[in-house]
């Protein structure tokens, strides 16, 4: 699927400045070229709150599937917006970066910033190693992008911006646009997707046409609520109606107490039901941004030199374990997302089981890129597994600072939607361990509960239960990468 020609025109020919870094020296000659195989580009498509069961409405994205890799056991740090894309930018755990919420002093962009976090990013390990480095879309919450007389500076690590606060409802929000702030107001051309899409082909071919390797996350906001979708794809999916897997609308057996008193109404289906049509028709548009990222890598010869990732910042329920919409419960629904990548030595239809997590981002584009990666990233490099390796990691760890109560929070939840209280989890191949703020524990084996419906901490030795709370405890306390991959090596 591709963009429309006549909306791509469109969004290129808007009248938009241009969002690029100050003019090279005439005098000097890149170190590096975009054409460089030790030197790949690489091209990140982060969505947000994008389930696995939307994966079937991008025919873009499974194209990438068929000629490349999936990651079936890709799970994010935490399955909330801003701690999930920390881990991504830093590649360190939540109980490193101090970064647990999208608000407040655990939480949040001003947190991430008075941290001194924005400096310690895969796109600063990139930017040293010579690469021409973008982002462009929704960057973390809080994040506003200042006024026309005040635009708030790029952050260090990038050198082209172009990035929006509330860009949820598609259309009239702010732009910065590399320190120049630009409003978009509701015309057919101002629709986010769209117009970031346009940008990125931009990006794509200025960047291949001066020969620099170069590094683009762009993060669209679909399909996070409110699911607005492209005008044009308003009418697509009739009838459609949210997945009836064997966990939706079922009570969870032996549910911890912050989870027992949900329900499934008739009313709650409905409004599901018009929820999942809105969000599939919402990734229209990504669909079509992905496929035009890729025309734009092979109009500029550069497609054979770079690695193209999909994924998602994080899951979402919609009726699963008797819950509302929502996310961060600990629950596959919620912190199983997509990673699905192209790339010159990725093999086709291939389908890698290994364990990996949202940490591993920076150190993998680190390692394709020849940059250093710093010792105190927690995440592993996932190009090995690829090209058929294997990885001795037992579990990924999941840490959640709840309930959500701040009524600001984009993501705050519905009332039946699922809130529950701090917990540490590790998830295993085929098993999920979670304990919670007060002691309460779960166990879920998936081998023979892959709906995770049946908590059998209950059933589970005594001594199993100290083994796998030494075993959480060891993890969560967990620094810097080898101190880490020590921990997740260890069994359960």
């Amino acid at each position: 699927m591709t963009i429309a020609p006549a909306v791509l025109l469109t969004v290129l020919l808007a009248g938009l400045p241009a969002c690029s870094a100050p003019a090279p020296d005439a005098d000097a000659r890149p170190t590096r070229t975009a054409q460089d195989p030790n030197r790949p580009n690489l091209v990140f498509v982060l969505t947000d709150d994008l389930s696995m069961n939307l994966l079937k409405y991008l025919p873009a994205v499974r194209q990438m599937q068929r000629e490349g890799t999936t990651f079936s056991r890709y799970f994010a740090t935490d399955s909330l917006c801003c701690p999930s894309r920390v881990s991504i930018f830093s590649g360190r755990y939540p109980h490193s970066t101090g970064i647990y919420r999208n608000v407040g002093d655990d939480g949040g962009y001003l947190t991430f910033k008075a941290r001194g976090l924005e400096r310690d990013t895969m796109a600063a390990d990139l930017q040293k190693a010579g690469y021409r480095t973008a982002m462009m879309g929704k960057y973390l919450n809080q994040y506003q992008p200042g006024t026309p007389r005040r635009p708030r500076p790029v952050p260090p690590g990038w050198n082209e911006w172009a990035v929006a606060g509330y860009g949820y409802n598609g259309f009239d929000y702010n732009l910065n646009q590399t320190g120049q702030v630009v409003h978009h107001g509701t015309g057919p051309g101002d629709y986010i997707t769209d117009v970031l899409s346009g940008l990125g082909q931009d990006f794509i071919r200025r960047a291949a046409a001066e020969n620099q390797p170069f590094m683009l996350e762009i993060a669209p906001f679909m399909p996070h609520a409110p699911y607005i979708p492209a005008p044009r794809h308003a009418n697509e999916f009739a009838g459609l109606k949210a997945p009836r897997t064997r966990a939706y609308g079922a009570t969870t057996r032996n549910a911890p107490s912050w989870l027992k008193r949900y329900r499934l109404t008739a009313r709650d289906r409905a409004g599901m039901d018009r929820d999942f049509r809105l969000r599939a028709q919402a990734v229209q548009a990504v669909d079509e941004m992905v496929a035009a990222l890729r025309q734009q890598l092979e109009a500029t010869g550069t497609a054979g030199n770079t690695y193209l990732v999909f994924s998602s910042d994080n899951g979402y329920h919609m009726g699963e374990h008797a819950l509302t919409s929502g996310k961060t419960t600990a629950f596959d629904t919620d912190i199983r997302v997509p990673f699905v990548v192209v790339g010159p030595d990725v093999p086709a239809g291939q389908t890698v089981n290994a364990l990996a997590s949202n940490i591993d981002v920076r150190p993998t584009f680190g390692a394709l890129a020849g940059a250093r990666v710093p010792a105190h990233v927690e995440g592993q490099n996932l190009a090995p597994l690829w090209r058929g390796g294997s990885s001795r990691r037992q579990f990924v760890l999941v840490e959640h600072h709840g309930p959500v109560t701040n009524r600001k929070d984009p993501d705050y939840p519905l009332p039946a939607g699922g809130n529950p209280p701090d917990y540490e989890a590790m998830r295993g191949k085929d098993w999920l361990y979670v304990l919670y703020r007060g002691g309460e524990q779960e166990y879920y084996d998936m081998t023979r509960d892959p709906h995770q419906l049946n908590n059998i901490a209950g059933s589970v030795s005594k001594k199993r239960l100290r083994r796998l709370k030494a075993v959480l405890r060891r993890a969560e306390a967990c620094s810097g990468g080898a101190s880490c991959a020590r921990a997740q090596r260890a069994g359960r």
